[in-house]
């Protein structure tokens, strides 16, 4: 099963690996609780496949001690429930042999689906009052980026502040491509200038003749790389402020505002890593987060494309990290390890308790 939510949305889809996906369960804010015909033959619902708003009491969430099983359901209003001889049915139901590894899980799908239908949820023991683990303790070092907590006027904010390693790195590759450029471009005039002895065996070149206008086609082409390395310089943000009072996202190049996001069109938030799958320590070689928007598209946050030996947090096992699964799951503050992974559950607490979801990929 998949639990896909969002602000306005809530929809239960059943995976086969032998068939497509189907769909069901879906409810829109403000609709009615729409399912397929098997779920509604299941529960004995309406055979209509649809449930109103105003025949809805509850969204009921409650740990079952004989199934050993996290149960979610709603109630139904008594005209339906005469039917059924039971007002309550089951919507989900979420295994869990220990009692504890998804209790957090199942209270954010529950008090979505509660949102969305604009119902009261009611938490029975053990799941009432739910400890949140702690965030991993500002600020974090996540190469070219260092996340801090910043105070502004009252406000709480997170600030994404480039560090000054990349620009450094910018300038030494604007230097290195120029000191090329210019080799290449004096050799190859000298060439054509000249009557210079050129190699006529051990090139890859018919015609060693034409090699002077290869020189000056490189140079060239190192002018090109050090104008997108200048025009980064210029344009690229430099400082990211997730506002926690204002839920907004915005993007700025010194004191000019590049872009800005609404957290209210901001469904959740995604960490994702390339890495490397052999080896005693997990290598991280590409790190990105990512931002998934409400109508399902995503705006990127930020990128590290440097190779990372030291991606992992301290006190967290590597062997453990290293044999993690990959691909899409939830990310729980429990299982952050990396500064990353650390990251993108600070922004998505900041813009409203979002969830994270972390995308792994092996080298």
């Amino acid at each position: 099963m998949l639990v896909d939510y969002s602000e306005d949305r809530w929809r239960l889809i059943q995976l086969d690996a032998a068939a497509a996906p189907t769909l069901l369960v879906e409810v829109k804010a403000g609709r009615s609780f729409r399912y397929d015909d098997d779920f509604g033959n299941r529960r004995a619902l309406p055979p209509l496949g649809e449930v109103a708003p105003r025949d809805i009491g509850e969204v009921v969430l409650g740990w079952s001690e004989e199934e050993a099983a996290w149960q979610l359901g709603m109630t139904l209003a008594p005209d339906l429930s005469f039917s059924r001889s039971s007002r309550w049915f089951e919507v989900l139901r979420i295994d869990d042999p220990d009692q504890s590894r998804s209790q957090r899980t199942v209270q954010q799908i529950g008090l979505a689906l509660a949102d969305v239908l604009g119902k009261p949820l009611v938490a029975s023991a053990p799941g009432d009052a739910i400890e949140e683990p702690p965030l991993i303790d500002l600020p974090l070092d996540l190469g070219d980026w260092v996340l801090q907590a910043r105070a502004k006027a009252g406000e709480g904010e997170l600030q994404f502040a480039r560090d000054r390693r990349w620009i450094r790195a910018k300038y030494r590759q604007i230097a290195w491509y120029g000191l090329l450029a210019a080799l290449y471009a004096w050799v190859s005039i000298a060439s054509l200038s000249h009557q210079l002895a050129l190699p006529n065996a051990g090139t890859l070149i018919p015609d060693p003749s034409l090699l002077p206008y290869l020189g000056l086609g490189v140079s060239l082409l190192l002018l090109l790389m050090i104008a997108l390395h200048i025009k980064q310089i210029a344009q690229e943000p430099d400082t990211l402020l997730i506002s926690a009072d204002e839920l907004s996202v915005s993007a700025l190049r010194g004191d000019d505002l590049r872009w800005q996001v609404d957290a209210n069109a901001v469904q959740s938030v995604y960490a994702s890593e390339l890495v490397k799958k052999r080896g005693r320590q997990p290598v991280v070689f590409h790190g990105e987060i990512n931002l998934q928007m409400i109508d399902g598209s995503f705006r990127r946050l930020l990128v590290e494309d440097d190779k990372r030996a030291d991606a992992l947090l301290p006190g967290h096992d590597a062997l453990a990290e290293k044999n993690r699964p990959t691909g899409v799951s939830i990310l729980e503050p429990e299982a952050v390890a990396t500064a990353l992974q650390a990251a993108a559950a600070h922004v998505a607490v900041s813009l409203g308790d979002l969830p994270v979801w972390y995308d792994r990929r092996f080298k």
